[in-house]
Order: C-alpha cells, then structure tokens, then sequence
C-alpha cells in the first residue's frame, strides 16, 4: 500500500475515533443511559467534528441584480 493511502486511511481512522469520542461525550452529556439516541448523538458529534473543517463563507460583497442600487 503507498504512503499516502496509508496516510488517508489513518486520517480517515483518526477522524472516525474523534466522532466515537464526540458522541460518547454527549450521550454522557445526557445522563447516559438507553440506546435510542445512539444514532442522534452520532450525527450531531459528526456535525462539531466535521464542522471544523469547514471554511467560514467569506462576504464578497456582491450585490444581485438590481437590489442596492441607487438612482
């Protein structure tokens, strides 16, 4: 197997345990006990986690159509 997917697999492992940890953490969260929520914590723990990674919209500015124009 190359280095780089040797690398990809790893971060593709590291983030998966970072999600398992999340989702602990918020079931804690919640008293701790059932299974029902089980799938909810996991989504919203893969929302946080994977939310860091994502770039915040930057503002350009534009202006559409004809809306803040003056006459």
């Amino acid at each position: 197997m190359p280095d780089s997917d040797r690398l990809i697999a790893q971060s593709h492992l590291d983030l998966n345990e970072r999600i398992r940890k999340r989702a602990h953490e918020i079931w804690l969260s919640k008293g701790g006990s059932g299974e029902d929520t089980a799938l909810d914590d996991w989504l919203e723990a893969e929302r946080e986690i994977l939310g860091e990674f994502r770039q915040p919209a930057q503002d350009s500015g534009t202006t559409v159509g004809k809306a803040g124009r003056s006459r």
